[in-house]
C-alpha cells in the first residue's frame, strides 16, 4: 500500500480503481516479474527465454495468480483495514478498488494471454523422502562434526526441517511454533504442538502432532527436536516461554522479539542443500509438497493428511499429490508398457517420464 500510494501521490482514502490498475501495469512492466512471457505469434512461444526474441511484446512479466495473491490481496487487505469494504462503486468510489470490475478484467486478460503464451505456473520442486533421508543423514554427522554455535545452529535447522517434512508444514510455519504450547505424548512416544492451557488443557484449536518413529524410520522428527532443545539448553536458551525455534544471534543468543524471515529461512535451505549437493531449485513450500506425498505414499487417507497440512480445500490436497496419480495411475502396469523400473523407485521413474516429451529435437541426459 505503501508503493501504491508513493506511485499514484495520493491517500488511501483518495486511491480509485484506475490508480490501481496503473499501479499493476507499472509493476507488470518495469521488469520485477520473473516469468517469460510470449506474444501468442513468437516462434519461440513455449521457451522459457527472451535470447532469441525480436518481438517487443515478449517480456518478463508477473503471472496473473502471482499478481492477484501477491499484490491484489494485499492491496485489498489494507484497504479493508481502514474500512474500505465490498464491491466498489466506480460513481461514488466507494468500497474496495481492488474488487472492481476494471481490476477483476485485468487479472482475466492476464490469464488468456498467459494461456495463449503458454505460461505455466511454477511450483516448488516436492522435497522427496530419499532427499529428507540423506539431507538428515549429512546434517546429523556435521552437527557431529562442529562445535559451538555453529553446531547450535545446524541443529535448529535440521530440526526446523525434520518438523515440517513430517508436519506436512511450509518451512516458515516452523517459526511460529510456541515452546510452551507443546506437549509430550505419554510414555515419550511424540509431540503435540498448538494446545493451549488454561485451568485445564484445551486442544479445540489446531492441534496436531507426530509419533516418534525411532527405530521404525531412518529419522525421526520427534527425536531431532529432542536433540536441538537439549543442546540449545546447555548454551542457556530456554523454553518455558517463547518459541520452539528462535532466531539466533550470531553469538548464540535468542533475537527478542524476532522470527524467521522467508529470505533468511530460504538462503539457509540453499546453502545446506548445495553443501551436501542435493540442491534441485527447493524453496520452503517444497516441504509442505513433500509431506503430503509422504503422508498420502504411507496409506494416510486423504482427510487425514489434510487436517495434518490444515488444507481446507481437497482440491489443494489433490493438486499436491497429482504427482502420485501420474506416476502410479490406478490399474496401470508399467512393464505392459515396456518400461522395466521397479515403480517404487519414484525419482528414476520420475526421471524417465521427463525424457517422454513427444516433440523433442533434443535428447534429455538422464
Amino acid at each position: 500500500m505503501k508503493a501504491l500510494k508513493e506511485y499514484s501521490g495520493k491517500q488511501i482514502y483518495d486511491l480509485d480503481d484506475q490508480d490501481v490498475l496503473d499501479y499493476l501495469l507499472f509493476k507488470d512492466s518495469n521488469k520485477s516479474g520473473r516469468t517469460v512471457v510470449h506474444f501468442k505469434a513468437c516462434p519461440f512461444i513455449g521457451t522459457a527465454s527472451l535470447e532469441n526474441c525480436s518481438d517487443t511484446r515478449c517480456s518478463l512479466r508477473h503471472t496473473a495468480n502471482s499478481m492477484r495473491i501477491g499484490i491484489v490481496l494485499k492491496l485489498r487487505k489494507a484497504f479493508e483495514e481502514v474500512g474500505r469494504r465490498g464491491p466498489y462503486e466506480p460513481s461514488t468510489t466507494l468500497g474496495d478498488p481492488t474488487k472492481s470490475v476494471l481490476i477483476q478484467e485485468y487479472i482475466t486478460y492476464k490469464q488468456l494471454e498467459q494461456g495463449l503464451s503458454g505460461v505455466k505456473k511454477r511450483e516448488a520442486p516436492t522435497m522427496s523422502r530419499e532427499k529428507m533421508n540423506k539431507l538428515m543423514r549429512n546434517m546429523k554427522l556435521h552437527v557431529r562434526g562442529s562445535r559451538g554455535i555453529i553446531k547450535l545452529r545446524l541443529a535448529e535447522r535440521r530440526a526446523m526441517y525434520a518438523f515440517c517434512f513430517t508436519a506436512i508444514k511450509r518451512l516458515a510455519g516452523a517459526g511460529h511454533v510456541l515452546s510452551a504450547n507443546t506437549i509430550r505424548m505419554p510414555n515419550d512416544k511424540g509431540l503435540v504442538f498448538n494446545c493451549t492451557w488454561d485451568k485445564t488443557l484445551r486442544m479445540d484449536s489446531h492441534c496436531f502432532g507426530f509419533f516418534c518413529m525411532l527405530g521404525t524410520e531412518e529419522w525421526c522428527a520427534h527425536c531431532i527436536i529432542d536433540e536441538w532443545v537439549t543442546l540449545a539448553k546447555s548454551f542457556g536458551i530456554t523454553f518455558n516461554a517463547g518459541l520452539l525455534f528462535p532466531r539466533l544471534e550470531y553469538n548464540g543468543t535468542v533475537k527478542l522479539g524476532k522470527r524467521w524471515r522467508a529470505n533468511d529461512i530460504t538462503d539457509s535451505l540453499v546453502r545446506d542443500l548445495k553443501r551436501y549437493f542435493l540442491y534441485e531449485e527447493e524453496t520452503p513450500h517444497s516441504f509442505r509438497h513433500g509431506g503430503t506425498v509422504d503422508s498420502l505414499r504411507k496409506g494416510a487417507s486423504l482427510e487425514t493428511t489434510m487436517y495434518l497440512a490444515y488444507m481446507k480445500s481437497k482440491s489443494t490436497a489433490q493438486h499436491y499429490a497429482k504427482g502420485l496419480r501420474h506416476l502410479f495411475p490406478t490399474n496401470f502396469h508399467w512393464k505392459e508398457a515396456g518400461i522395466d523400473i521397479e515403480t517404487s523407485d519414484v525419482k528414476e521413474l520420475a526421471k524417465q517420464m521427463h525424457s517422454w516429451k513427444a516433440f523433442s529435437n533434443e535428447n534429455i541426459p538422464l
